[in-house]
């Protein structure tokens, strides 16, 4: 939290969202921050232009979620920022720096590997915290949002990523002539979200607070595997499994207990 690592937070938002949001929400002109470092390329627009493209939106359109080229940036580019998941933190920040616009969240999601079929609870998990995100902004933020939209309906081309991830709610099979569309574990959670309006208050959406029994026990379990390159097995392994490029190996699970 210093002057500086703050500017460059501040320049790295201006340099995403500000070089629209700032001419339409606030004075009609760029952020002195991109003036600054690209006024050789910025137009420079004259007062009558500066009123006539301030307050020309009809809300704030957000699109939120993995920039999936954000490995390729060189790293003067990236402003020493890192993706994150905080999508409440980024609601509260357009609230106060655009004056308290409408908010749109036209496109959210997250993404999971390409070989992940129908069961996405990695994907999942992200829906609902995105979505819950957007309820605490609304209820305990007081930031106006209007609407939210999931990306995406359905899997496909993802950039130079191509079909490695899938960011869909419908499963498809790439290598099936029918290119059919299964719903996936997200698109019915989706689709619950919806008919309920959000998470309504049943036992199991309430937070819980307390400490467990004095005797419960508290442990970390790993997995040890001993190779060796023997011609035959020793008696002394435990059950001794035989891989021809490999050795033989015994697997010894450990379980660690707090008391």
């Amino acid at each position: 939290m210093t002057d500086h690592s703050i500017k460059e937070c501040q320049k790295s938002m201006d340099f995403v969202l500000g070089w629209f949001a700032k001419p339409i929400f606030i004075d009609g002109d760029y952020p002195e921050s991109m003036k600054n470092n690209l006024s050789s390329l910025l137009p420079d627009f004259t007062e009558p232009e500066k009123k006539f493209i301030k307050g020309t939106a009809d809300f704030f359109a957000l699109s939120f979620g993995p920039t999936l080229s954000f490995q390729l940036l060189d790293p003067h580019m990236k402003f020493r920022q890192l993706e994150s998941p905080s999508l409440r933190q980024l609601l509260s920040w357009i609230d106060l720096e655009y004056n308290h616009p409408q908010i749109f969240i036209v496109e959210n999601g997250w993404f999971v590997s390409g070989t992940t079929k129908r069961d996405d609870a990695k994907y999942m998990y992200y829906l609902k915290k995105f979505i819950m995100e957007t309820l605490k902004a609304i209820k305990l933020d007081g930031v106006d949002v209007i609407g939210y939209t999931a990306w995406s309906l359905m899997d496909g081309f993802e950039w130079h990523r191509g079909y490695s991830i899938r960011r869909g709610l419908f499963y498809v099979d790439f290598l099936s002539q029918e290119k059919m569309l299964l719903p996936k574990s997200s698109a019915l959670f989706y689709q619950k979200l919806i008919e309920k309006n959000g998470f309504p208050p049943l036992p199991e959406n309430q937070p819980l607070e307390g400490t467990f029994p004095c005797d419960f026990a508290w442990g970390i379990v790993d997995n040890y595997i001993q190779v060796s390159q023997l011609a035959k097995p020793i008696s002394s392994l435990t059950k001794p499994y035989h891989y021809p490029h490999t050795g033989w190996y015994q697997s010894l699970r450990i379980l660690c207990l707090f008391v």
